[in-house]
């Protein structure tokens, strides 16, 4: 009997673990998808120096939350995303509004896939 209570036990908590880690996951990716669609409608209308300042608040979100995604997806996409990320302040310095847009569109595009890569469900599983 304390065999099958354990069992449950751990199936219990390896079940709470993953929906735990999908909710912070999504929550993260969320939060850098509102940024990113945001910037996105600010350079239309903004400096060069006001664009390079609400860069720098998606780098600082990205800098705190990119060790928690790392950790909880092990995907080549985190990779990209994050070169995504970093390079918009490059871009800013020596590109024009519509290559930035491209990389911030870049990134939306990569946040959604790796959402529904890391979505539960039997798909995903097997």
């Amino acid at each position: 009997m304390k065999r099958v209570a354990a069992a449950v036990f751990l199936i219990v908590t390896a079940v709470s673990l993953s929906v735990w880690s999908s909710f912070v996951f999504n929550a993260e990716m969320d939060s850098l998808l509102r940024t990113i669609d945001g910037l996105i409608d600010f350079s239309e209308s903004c400096s060069s120096e006001e664009l390079e300042e609400k860069t720098e608040i998606l780098l600082a979100e990205w800098e705190k939350s990119s060790k928690l995604l790392h950790s909880l997806v092990m995907h080549e996409g985190m990779d990209m995303l994050e070169e995504d990320i970093t390079s918009l302040p490059l871009i800013i310095e020596h590109s024009d509004r519509e290559e930035f847009k491209k990389k911030c569109i870049e990134a939306i595009n990569q946040i959604e896939n790796l959402i529904n890569a890391e979505k539960i469900n039997i798909e995903n599983i097997f």
